[in-house]
């Protein structure tokens, strides 16, 4: 009886620690997550290329008062842009997503450290 109640224990402290789950893009992009917890989704945008924000719990966080910028290297070279909030998570560049290429995105969001991540494009 004692071990049943040890190995249920850890079973349930186990899934707690997942309970996260994977990151599951929400536009079609490609995400990755900040050691700060910061979830970023890169995905194409009619306007180019689009950068949504959410925490660590999967929570929309407002991309107001967020600075950021993007920088693609592909077949046509490297290419910087400055991403401007978009209204709720959202922020957007003019920049044509390159198949294949590796994006560095960075953002700064007020009174913390800055955060980047790497993706690939598909």
């Amino acid at each position: 009886m004692k071990s049943s109640l040890i190995v249920l224990s850890l079973l349930s402290v186990s899934a707690a620690a997942w309970a996260d789950g994977a990151l599951k893009p929400m536009h079609g992009g490609v995400m990755a997550e900040a050691p700060s917890g910061l979830r970023i989704e890169l995905a194409a945008d009619p306007a180019g290329l689009a950068v949504y924000l959410r925490s660590h719990s999967d929570k929309l966080l407002a991309s107001q008062g967020v600075s950021s910028d993007v920088v693609l290297l592909g077949a046509q070279g490297k290419q910087t842009a400055a991403l401007t909030p978009a209204g709720d998570n959202k922020l957007t560049a003019a920049l044509k997503p390159q198949p294949g290429a590796k994006a560095l995105v960075r953002v700064t969001q007020p009174g913390l450290p800055v955060d980047q991540v790497r993706l690939s494009l598909p």
